[in-house]
């Protein structure tokens, strides 16, 4: 293994590392909050995803089980960006509006949308590269750009709307929501870096790309551990 992809899977499980320690954070800062729980789903799952991902870039010896893992991967990943906006139905809704069929059904109908076309157009494994002893799997690049483009605009919606939801309130709630929307953009500008180190094939902006996400979720720790003071 060279030393870049290397680098990408020490990266990864770092990502991994920090996701699920922000998500367990959030979650017993107040387990019966709505908020807190989605918001540890949304880093929970990303971490999830990312040690899958760690996963069968280190598996050299059965290819078999390398896609379905890769698509378990993207699919906690597309619960992650599913997560995002119902964040904000939690904040601007009531509690039961927020879970109602409106919200979070049309938050699963999105999510089985994005998740349909792994089985439809499957990713394939290189396998010149993986003789070499390199992980190098391809998604299509139509799907590729369809469901990141759905992740991108997902992350757009949150941050306009934490934005607008900002500019109602004051005090501590006020800080919290500056912080949390600061958090999204920065995880927005990562996913349009991997989305573009993916379709380049460029292993440095994939690895960038995953610090600038790992910075974007310690800003909304930060936004949380406001409501804790």
């Amino acid at each position: 293994m060279d030393l870049l992809n290397l680098l990408k899977i020490i990266t990864t499980i770092i990502t991994a590392a920090i996701a699920l320690i922000i998500g367990l954070r959030v979650l017993f800062l107040n387990k019966s909050d709505l908020l807190n729980k989605w918001f540890a789903l949304y880093f929970i799952s990303s971490s999830l995803g990312f040690l899958i991902y760690a996963i069968y870039h280190l598996i050299l010896n059965n290819s078999d089980i390398i896609i379905p893992l890769m698509i378990t991967a993207h699919i906690f990943f597309n619960f992650n960006s599913i997560s995002l906006p119902m964040t904000l139905f939690v904040l601007e809704k009531h509690t039961k509006i927020a879970m109602s069929l409106k919200y979070l059904g049309t938050m699963l109908i999105l999510f089985f949308i994005m998740s349909i076309g792994y089985f439809i157009l499957p990713p394939y494994l290189d396998m010149s590269d993986y003789a070499l002893g390199i992980v190098n799997t391809h998604t299509p690049p139509g799907l590729l750009i369809f469901v990141n483009t759905i992740r991108i605009l997902i992350a757009i919606y949150a941050v306009y709307r934490y934005i607008v939801i900002n500019r109602k309130i004051e005090g501590e709630t006020k800080k919290r929501i500056k912080w949390f929307s600061l958090g999204v953009i920065i995880f927005l500008f990562g996913l349009v870096i991997n989305l573009t180190g993916g379709l380049l094939s460029l292993i440095v902006m994939e690895i960038l790309a995953l610090i600038i996400i790992d910075i974007g979720a310690l800003l909304v720790l930060k936004g949380f551990l406001i409501k804790s003071k």
